[in-house]
């Protein structure tokens, strides 16, 4: 027992930022012209602050407009703040697209040491949040498979074809796994 409270010891001293990937290290690049983020004035529930239309409406503005840098900062400052939305029904939803968009950013939209690993934390963190997130289970399989870990893509897989999702997501998903190595699924089962 003791050499258990000494590990827990040791975590609880741990600075976590150290093991977490460092953003620092990535760039961001902008794909879109530079303009304005204006706040929204939809009415989507309970939210102190007005951060829906603050930050989340403007993060997925931003994505769409091709601002990555902005919709990267709009959507971590939400995620940070997760307990804003906790009177909000639909506060999963919220938060799980926050992290969604923000790994799509860091998987297709940036350069740097750590991105896949700051991609593949958010879209398992999007999953969390809302284990119907189908984009987030096919990105979160394609950064493994970009990586070469092909068991585990090949297990995110299988994740979600289970959850029985639409046809249109039952064919993206097995189009992945056509991708995947053969010889590596073999040794997968």
């Amino acid at each position: 027992m003791p050499k258990i409270f000494a590990l827990l010891l040791v975590l609880a001293q741990t600075d976590l930022r150290s093991v977490l990937p460092d953003a620092t290290k990535i760039s961001i690049i902008n794909g879109g012209k530079p303009a304005a983020i204006l706040r929204t004035g939809f009415d989507a529930g309970p939210a102190p602050g007005d951060i829906l239309n603050g930050h989340f409406f403007p993060a997925v503005i931003a994505y769409n407009t091709g601002q990555y840098t902005t919709a990267v900062a709009e959507s971590t400052f939400l995620i940070e703040r997760a307990n804003y939305l906790s009177a909000n029904t639909r506060q999963a939803e919220f938060m799980s697209i926050a992290h969604y968009l923000r790994g799509m950013i860091y998987l297709y939209h940036a350069n740097g040491v750590g991105r896949h690993d700051s991609a593949r934390a958010d879209f398992q963190a999007a999953i969390r949040w809302n284990p119907t997130n189908y984009m987030a289970h096919l990105e979160l399989s394609r950064v493994y498979s970009d990586l070469g870990f092909t068991k585990e893509a090949t297990s995110v897989l299988n994740r979600l074809l289970a959850l029985k999702p639409a046809k249109d997501v039952v064919e993206d998903a097995e189009q992945e796994i056509k991708k995947l190595p053969k010889a590596a699924l073999k040794n997968d089962h």
